[in-house]
């Protein structure tokens, strides 16, 4: 199942941006693998003690970033960066110019500006014949008040560059949409979050019936080495806020392969040929649907998740894959755990005191 980690000893990693401190247990395992880890960040911080190097740059300034890794790479001569990698949607676009610029093995921003721009990435499925709902780029009300007579409620509106469901809002008629589009044109910023440093466009897609899963993938020279297929329970609405997952996928055996094949034809198009790729999308009645795609490992429970169900590690194949050693993964014929997990989450908002 796993290719052994000697080969990582004593090689060094760049990760583009610490996340926040939930992202811990990433740089505990990059140390436990014998990895040297350089770190481009916007300050040093809890990290200190997982981080060998580190290049304190503005992350949303990308000529800032390279500028500050030429001159890291000049000052230490004896610092070999093997590879680059984030973990952290913020820096998805960052970490593909670094990767061209210094060419290293990953995904190139030609293809990451197309899947990190949701809308692109919609354009991107219509031009290549893959499945998409309509969708529209909303500038100001008057869009919506022309909104073209074949768009369907309900609709969803989302930021063009988010993450984490953030403003991602289900609206049923163009009234809800008028007053939801003014409640995120007036409060959508990077202090609520911080991925949206990429952008602050809003755009317009019909909902998508049908169940929603998650494919975690390892890709490398344009193979799919793994897959893991997740069942996500039915978010609340209109909010679309997370309630649960379960792994294995329970879904019939038939509608799993018909989204692996949906993962595999998308990601064949785009020219995606090395990376660990989180891949959301939806088995519906007329067929899979992508939703979309993070080119960076799944967020929260993912990796434990994969790795409780399957054995499969994947910040250490994140590593091999960015480092070119080729890897080949046994994926055991039956899962080792069966996993489900639950949100909890208040009804209401407030401040616990003690």
């Amino acid at each position: 199942m796993r290719n052994g980690t000697a080969s990582l000893t004593d090689k060094t990693i760049l990760v583009v941006n610490t996340g926040t401190i939930k992202k811990r247990f990433i740089f505990q395992k990059l140390k436990k693998l014998g990895l040297k880890v350089v770190c481009l960040n916007k300050e040093k911080n809890w990290a200190a003690s997982h981080v060998d190097y580190w290049i304190v740059a503005d992350t949303t300034n990308q000529s800032e970033c390279i500028s500050a890794l030429k001159e890291f790479i000049a000052n230490n001569p004896e610092v070999k960066i093997n590879g680059a990698i984030t973990f952290w949607e913020d820096d998805v676009l960052l970490t593909s110019k670094i990767i061209d610029k210094f060419n290293f093995i990953g995904i190139p921003y030609d293809i990451a500006k197309k899947v990190r721009n949701k809308y692109l990435f919609r354009e991107f499925c219509n031009e290549n014949g893959i499945a998409a709902p309509k969708h529209l780029l909303i500038k100001t009300l008057a869009d919506i008040e022309n909104l073209p007579e074949n768009f369907s409620f309900p609709l969803v509106i989302k930021p063009v560059y988010g993450a984490s469901s953030a403003y991602v809002i289900k609206v049923n008629d163009k009234e809800d949409l008028k007053h939801t589009y003014q409640y995120i044109k007036k409060n959508i910023s990077t202090a609520t979050e911080s991925a949206l440093a990429d952008g602050l466009d809003i755009f317009l897609e019909e909902y998508i019936e049908g169940d929603e899963v998650d494919i975690d993938i390892i890709m490398q020279n344009g193979k799919m080495k793994f897959r893991s297929i997740s069942d996500n329970y039915q978010t609340q609405e209109p909010f679309f806020v997370e309630t649960g997952q379960a792994i294995p996928s329970s879904l019939p055996l038939y509608k799993q392969q018909e989204l692996v094949a949906a993962a595999e034809e998308t990601l064949e198009k785009l020219g995606l040929q090395n990376g660990v790729i989180h891949f959301e999308a939806k088995s519906t009645p007329n067929g899979p649907v992508p939703i979309e795609i993070n080119l960076r490992m799944g967020g929260d429970y993912v990796y434990s998740y994969v790795k409780g169900c399957w054995g499969v590690d994947l910040i250490e194949y994140a590593v091999k894959v960015a480092f070119g050693e080729y890897v080949k993964i046994e994926k055991p014929s039956n899962p080792l755990k069966y996993i489900i997990g639950q949100d909890f989450r208040s009804d209401y908002s407030g401040v616990l005191i003690s």
